[in-house]
């Protein structure tokens, strides 16, 4: 890490434990996307924190950049989890081809703290992903989008909306993808408002709808499938520290976890040593001797596990991303070791859940207590696109030599 980047560490700590943390439950009932979160974070220069300097953004390592999505989501897993996919998708952007709309949004990201949101999934109550996505169609000189898209994270704060998607040039014809960045403001997009999840209820995860979108064929980039697909492929052949550097976004999405299971280990401490007795009234007369929580030995046992999966899922993080800096030595140890990360924080994530459920118990889970948002923000990391016996089994496979692929939000 930079010189610079505790102190921005530690000011993002700050404003997380004592602000983030006071307004999530409010955001969380309420369902409303925490707007003053997110302007004390642009203050400071986040939601640009990984684009490079020469784009204005702040150049973070990969080691800051983890490190401040974990103090965000100690405070409000909501805030950590529309911010990282910002990052996700300005991420992304920078590793496009230069054209001119690409450039223009990295710059009022990096410079100004805009947001862009990436409408990437199956819409909210539907099943069947032929469904959804975006389709351009030629009209000119411009591209015209229609379609429907969901999960795109900080609709409500942002500028910026990320459309990709398959050009309608009639039958026979190559087939092709077009990218593009427009306002939400623009006619035809609306965003609607339709995000009602267990958990993670500030991210304004909507879905965003486009009918009749123009967008002028300068402002946006088209590329033959065939030749996107080679460059990707040849792309995940390669192994360099640059390349690397590209599984940021997914660590981010670990750290959000690591944040949220201190929380939830942090509340349970501090119940358990004030929490006494069980019933109403005196408990001598049942020969039950009064105590704290805290001195019982299955709490002791329940703190213990959540203590190991806890520290050794910060061990497992941090050692990835430091050696994100070298070389692997071949593209498959980078996955296995990808993989094998995910499936650990994965399961830390599960654990210390369960373990502050079962240690702090039904008088904890109320709603004027954090554990309970805490909880549920927890379990939505689990029902995301990775899944936990996938990744067991993807284990498996590399260990008997087979080869692997990392299948994660994104696709492989």
């Amino acid at each position: 890490m930079e010189q610079w980047e505790p102190d921005l560490i530690a000011a993002v700590r700050d404003l997380a434990r004592e602000k983030f943390a006071a307004r999530a439950t409010v955001h969380d009932r309420e369902g409303s996307f925490p707007g003053e979160n997110i302007s004390e974070l642009k203050a400071l220069g986040v939601p640009g924190m990984a684009l490079a300097k020469s784009l204005g953004g702040l150049g973070i390592s990969a080691e800051g950049q983890v490190r401040v999505m974990e103090e965000v989501a100690y405070g409000d897993g909501s805030t950590a989890v529309a911010l990282n996919m910002h990052v996700l998708v300005s991420d992304f952007l920078s590793f496009l081809p230069p054209f001119p709309r690409r450039n223009a949004v990295l710059e009022d990201i990096g410079k100004n703290g805009a947001l862009i949101c990436g409408p990437g999934s199956i819409p909210t109550g539907e099943l069947d992903n032929r469904k959804a996505g975006f389709r351009f169609r030629e009209d000119g000189d411009n591209l015209v989008v229609n379609g429907q898209a969901g999960f795109a994270s900080g609709s409500d704060g942002a500028k910026y909306t990320f459309f990709a998607g398959s050009v309608d040039r009639g039958e026979g014809a190559e087939p092709e993808i077009a990218i593009a960045l427009p306002d939400l403001s623009t006619p035809g997009i609306k965003v609607m408002h339709n995000w009602d999840a267990m958990g993670m209820r500030g991210t304004a995860s909507h879905d965003i709808v486009a009918t009749d979108v123009v967008i002028p064929k300068s402002e946006a980039l088209v590329i033959p499938q065939a030749m996107l697909r080679m460059v990707l492929e040849a792309q995940a052949q390669v192994v360099n520290v640059a390349t690397q550097q590209r599984a940021r976004g997914a660590l981010g999405i670990h750290a959000i976890w690591l944040g949220l299971a201190q929380a939830a280990f942090d509340f349970t401490l501090n119940y358990v040593r004030e929490r006494h007795g069980y019933l109403a009234g005196p408990s001598t007369t049942l020969g039950v001797a009064p105590g704290f929580r805290s001195e019982q030995a299955w709490a002791q046992f329940g703190i213990g596990n959540m203590a190991h999966w806890l520290e050794s899922g910060r061990v497992m993080l941090y050692d990835t991303v430091r050696r994100l800096e070298t070389p692997f030595e071949s593209q498959q140890a980078y996955t296995r070791h990808v993989v094998l990360t995910t499936y650990h924080l994965r399961r830390m994530g599960e654990e210390v859940a369960q373990g502050a459920m079962k240690v702090c118990g039904a008088h904890a889970y109320v709603r004027n207590r954090p554990l309970e948002r805490i909880f549920r923000d927890m379990v939505g990391g689990n029902v995301m696109a990775w899944k936990t016996d996938e990744l067991l089994q993807t284990l498996g496979q590399g260990a008997l030599g087979m080869p692997i692929t990392f299948v994660g939000p994104a696709g492989t």
